[in-house]
């Protein structure tokens, strides 16, 4: 599968480059958008539930843009992700390209974004606190690599599941939806600690894998528990994703 994906590299980045033109074709800013709609969405989101939760300003916008970033990645994986295969008909039934090309193609677009919000993210924080700024950041690059591999196994399982189950779509976006209140994302976990429900995140694998990538944006140093349930999480759905991808194959454009 690698092997074919590497000699249709460029079919890859051709429909990547594609779909980041479709997105935002006719658009004054264009891209920009990956820029400002996160900072519009935490400025709004973070005024308002500081106050709910007498927060510091200076402390949770940080935190709520280094926890919104990941979770708009990964909820553009599951969405668009759902629809990867239905909507490469043509491409699958027509041509030789290896069916995993559209899930990455879903993926590598979503994360190109996520890197533009990390940029903003960094403008946020250096007028922020600007002592947050350490070599602790560096340990990033690593959680942004697994969490590449997390959007791609997310996008390869949507995509399957819904070209044979057309409700899953539906199921997925209620799904998705309860995660996000059950994941400290827009609250910090500590409000929940010692609490009846605690249990909310302190058993919830994306509270895991989402601390790999927002402790060092923070400038902390991510648990080890965070990285070893990550690892096992991200390695366990991807070997999943890949074994029910390569035992479709084909077949599934009679599914299209």
């Amino acid at each position: 599968m690698i092997k074919n994906l590497i000699s249709f590299r460029f079919v890859l980045l051709s429909l990547v480059k594609q779909d980041l033109k479709n997105k935002y074709r006719n658009s004054i800013l264009g891209i920009g958008w990956s820029l400002l709609y996160p900072l519009g969405l935490v400025s709004i989101i973070g005024l308002v539930f500081s106050q709910i939760m007498g927060q510091p300003l200076k402390e949770f916008i940080p935190y709520l843009f280094s926890g919104l970033i990941p979770w708009m990645f990964l909820t553009q994986c599951a969405d668009a992700g759902t629809m990867t295969f239905l909507n490469a008909e043509g491409y699958i039934k027509q041509t030789r390209i290896p069916i995993a090309i559209f899930p990455l193609r879903t993926t590598l677009g979503a994360f190109i974004q996520l890197m533009i919000s990390l940029s903003a993210f960094l403008i946020i924080e250096l007028f922020i606190d600007i002592n947050s700024f350490s070599y602790k950041m560096l340990l990033a690059i690593p959680a942004l690599c697994l969490w590449l591999l997390f959007g791609i196994a997310v996008s390869m399982l949507s995509g399957l599941v819904n070209t044979y189950f057309r409700d899953f779509i539906h199921i997925q976006s209620l799904l998705m939806q309860g995660l996000f209140y059950a994941t400290p994302i827009v609250f910090p976990a500590k409000l929940l600690q010692g609490g009846r429900f605690e249990w909310l995140y302190q058993w919830n694998p994306l509270f895991y894998i989402l601390e790999i990538i927002r402790q060092p944006l923070l400038g902390n140093y991510p648990s080890t528990l965070a990285w070893l349930v990550s690892c096992i999480v991200i390695v366990s759905m991807l070997i999943s994703a890949t074994l029910m991808m390569k035992y479709v194959g084909r077949k599934i454009t009679f599914r299209l």
